[in-house]
C-alpha cells in the first residue's frame, strides 16, 4: 500500500519543529509530512525484544541502540525505524541521527509495502549500513538484507534458529524473539 495523503508540505526544519510539539508522529519524505500508523501488541513485543537483545552489545561496540522515538535522517527523508543502531558521536538533546549500521522494521499491513520498497531503497543509501532486518508479525521469519564487501546486497530469510547480526555482533534467537507470539 503506498503512502496515504501527506499531512502538509514543510522544510526539514519546519518538520522538526512540528514534531517537537505534535502528539502524532510523522515521517518526512521529499518535503512532505506523513502521519504514522499505530502498532499492535505483537509489534511492540517484537521491537522491544529486538532492542533488548542488541542494546548491551551495541553499547559494548561503542554504539547506541534506539527505538521508534528517534528519527533517522536519510537524504531528503526522516524515518522512525522500529529499532536502529548508530555509532555516530552523540549530541545531547538531538532529535535525529544521520547514520546507522543496523536498521530493523517490524512489518505490519499498513507499512509493509513502504518498508520493503521506499525504506529499503533509502536505507541502502546509508554508507555505514551493514544490515536491514524485516521482522514478520504473521510468521516466525526474519528477512535480512546484508551489505557485502563489494557494496552489493545479499538477501536471506531466517525461519528457525538464530541470525548473527553485524555491527553489534550478536545472534538473535527466533525462539526468544517470538516467545508467546502465535503464528497467524
Amino acid at each position: 500500500m503506498p503512502r496515504q495523503n501527506p499531512v502538509r508540505k514543510a522544510t526539514f526544519e519546519e518538520f522538526l519543529g512540528q514534531e517537537a510539539k505534535s502528539q502524532t508522529r510523522h515521517e518526512f519524505v521529499d518535503g512532505f509530512m506523513f502521519a504514522m500508523a499505530g502498532g499492535t501488541d505483537y509489534h511492540n513485543r517484537l521491537a522491544t525484544r529486538f532492542l533488548l537483545t542488541i542494546f548491551n552489545p551495541a553499547a559494548e561496540a561503542g554504539c547506541e541502540a534506539f527505538t521508534e522515538n528517534m528519527l533517522l535522517k536519510v537524504g531528503s527523508a526522516a524515518y522512525y525505524p522500529d529499532v536502529f543502531v548508530t555509532c555516530e558521536e552523540p549530541l545531547e538533546g538531538a532529535s535525529y541521527k544521520r547514520t546507522a549500521c543496523l536498521v530493523v522494521e517490524v512489518l505490519s499491513d499498513t507499512t509493509e509495502a513502504i518498508d520493503r520498497g521506499e525504506k529499503l531503497l533509502a536505507y541502502q543509501k546509508l554508507p555505514g549500513l551493514q544490515a536491514y532486518v524485516l521482522v514478520s508479525q504473521l510468521d516466525r521469519r526474519l528477512e535480512v538484507f546484508r551489505r557485502m564487501e563489494d557494496g552489493g546486497w545479499r538477501y536471506e530469510v531466517v525461519e528457525e534458529g538464530a541470525v548473527q547480526l553485524p555491527c553489534v555482533n550478536v545472534a538473535v534467537s527466533l525462539h526468544d524473539l517470538y516467545r508467546d507470539i502465535p503464528a497467524r
